[in-house]
Parts: C-alpha cells; sequence; structure tokens
C-alpha cells in the first residue's frame, strides 16, 4: 500500500514540481565519467550487479534522462489535481483547493537519528519538508490556514483519527528537532 499526502489552501496552489536541481551534467557524461565507472566497480565488488550491466541502456538520449548531483538536489515535492475518485478525502478539509502531494526522492519525514546513519537520505527529506514550508510561505497570507492530512490508499474515506489533530504556527516548526506526516493525522498549519 501507498501513503498519500494531501493539503487543502484557500488559494490555489501551482501544480507539479519544486525544488529539484538538475545537473549541468548530461547523462552521457555521467556514465563515461571515472567517478561513475569508478562506483560500478565497487558495487560489482560487493556481489551488486548495475542495472546498465542487465539491460541495454544505450537506446537512451541526453534528453530523455534527468541528472541530479546528489540525493539532496534530487529531492523536492509535486503537487497534484485530485480526480474525481479522489472526492472522499475532500471530506477531511475545510478549504476550497485539496491537492495532492508528494515527496519526491525524500519524504516527509525528519529525523535527528537518521542524520547520523543515512545523511543523503536525511538531507533530501529535510528539503521536502523545508519545500513544503516554503510552499505555504510562498502562498499564505497572515492570518491563513493550511490543512495537511496523511492516509493510506483505499483509506481515504475513512474517518480520521482526531487524537492526532494537530494546530500549529509555521513559525514555531523546528525541522531540525524532527518532523513526521504521519497516518491519519490532520495538521492545522497557521500562517502568523
Amino acid at each position: 500500500m501507498s501513503r498519500f499526502h494531501y493539503i487543502g489552501s484557500a488559494t490555489e496552489l501551482p501544480l507539479g514540481e519544486r525544488g529539484s536541481v538538475l545537473s549541468a551534467k548530461t547523462y552521457n557524461e555521467v556514465k563515461n565519467s571515472p567517478e561513475y565507472k569508478k562506483q560500478r566497480e565497487a558495487l560489482r565488488l560487493q556481489g551488486i550487479i548495475p542495472l546498465d550491466d542487465i539491460a541495454d541502456l544505450s537506446h537512451l538520449r541526453d534528453e530523455d534522462c534527468l541528472v541530479y548531483d546528489s540525493e539532496e538536489d534530487a529531492a523536492g515535492i509535486f503537487i497534484e489535481e485530485l480526480g474525481y475518485w479522489n472526492d472522499e478525502i475532500r471530506k477531511h478539509f475545510r478549504s476550497p483547493y485539496v491537492y495532492r502531494i508528494s515527496p519526491n526522492w525524500g519524504g516527509f519525514s525528519v529525523s535527528p537519528k537518521l542524520k547520523d546513519t543515512l545523511l543523503g537520505s536525511y538531507n533530501a527529506s529535510l528539503k521536502c519538508c523545508r519545500e513544503l514550508i516554503r510552499l505555504m510561505t510562498d502562498y499564505g497570507v497572515s492570518g491563513a490556514e493550511f490543512e495537511l492530512y496523511t492516509c493510506w490508499a483505499e483509506e481515504e474515506g475513512l474517518p480520521r483519527n482526531k487524537k492526532y489533530d494537530r494546530i500549529f504556527d509555521l513559525a514555531s516548526l523546528s525541522l531540525e528537532e524532527g518532523f513526521e506526516l504521519r497516518e491519519k493525522e490532520y495538521i492545522v498549519v497557521k500562517m502568523i
């Protein structure tokens, strides 16, 4: 099953991707670089077979591939309109505009423990959360509210667990202490 995240807003939000930063390098420059060849050899020594050893990727052109310099550069958020099949989720929101938001590469969960073990994943998730905050800052005005809700696929119509409801102002949010959009959690974010 998949976990879905939603945002409600009093104003329309832009659709599409926000936050990722493409590399100046092309796919062919990367795959022919000494660093890439060294990484592939290291994988083989670990018993891991690189994908391009299994599948013929020679048909891929530079314009078919997105290249990023790091996990953090790849991270961002994607905002999409809800289709008619998502009408059940709207009952959890008071806002007139409701969208599905997805983290790209990272997630909407930042744990200080992750920083010590998987720094790249920590930085990517931190960036996804910051992009979500930046979205609210860019499109919210003083006194406005945003609503966030998370649930599993096919559970959009189920009642939310009100014991998880939270209200906070955006100015008091500190991601470095840890943050997570949890299952069936409804959050009202107030703009001050």
